[in-house]
């Protein structure tokens, strides 16, 4: 026999033994309790490692949006990259053409802006951006549990 049955959270939590050395830990509902292995580099990786830990202490990330996750990283790695190198060049150069000399805005920050654009997209479906946010965070907020007279109590 391998001993005695484990007593569950709720169970302690009713008996008032609940506390947090005793406690099993919970795994996650949706499975996602630890950054999960993606084969990125620079800033890509620092980028989805934060944004990860985010969306999974908030309960947001699933294995379904890993893909969309990493998109976002990338996407958001090739403006970080492509503006510090606009920053040194300048946001614009000089091109020779057939006329002489011309400035033109500079291509890379043509990229950046639409790699940003991309990353935009992506980060409105997790709730990164302000209008987004506030849509998600019905998921986040926690149920508030109801008495099952508070109805009766309002009635007066």
């Amino acid at each position: 026999m391998a001993g005695r049955k484990k007593t569950t959270n709720e169970q302690k939590i009713l008996r008032g033994t609940d506390q947090p050395c005793r406690m099993t830990p919970q795994t996650v509902s949706n499975g996602m309790s630890e950054i999960p292995k993606v084969k990125l580099k620079g800033s890509a990786k620092k980028i989805f490692e934060y944004t990860a830990c985010e969306l999974i202490n908030k309960g947001l990330m699933e294995i379904v949006s890993l893909d969309l996750l990493v998109a976002y990283a990338r996407e958001m790695s090739i403006y970080h990259d492509l503006m510090r190198e606009v920053e040194k060049e300048g946001f614009t150069i000089e091109v020779e053409t057939k006329n002489g000399i011309t400035t033109i805005v500079n291509p890379k920050r043509k990229v950046a802006e639409s790699a940003l654009n991309n990353a935009k997209s992506i980060a409105s479906e997790f709730g990164f951006t302000p209008v987004s946010r506030m849509r998600v965070a019905g998921l986040i907020a926690p149920k508030q549990n109801q008495d099952d007279f508070a109805e009766f109590e309002e009635i007066k």
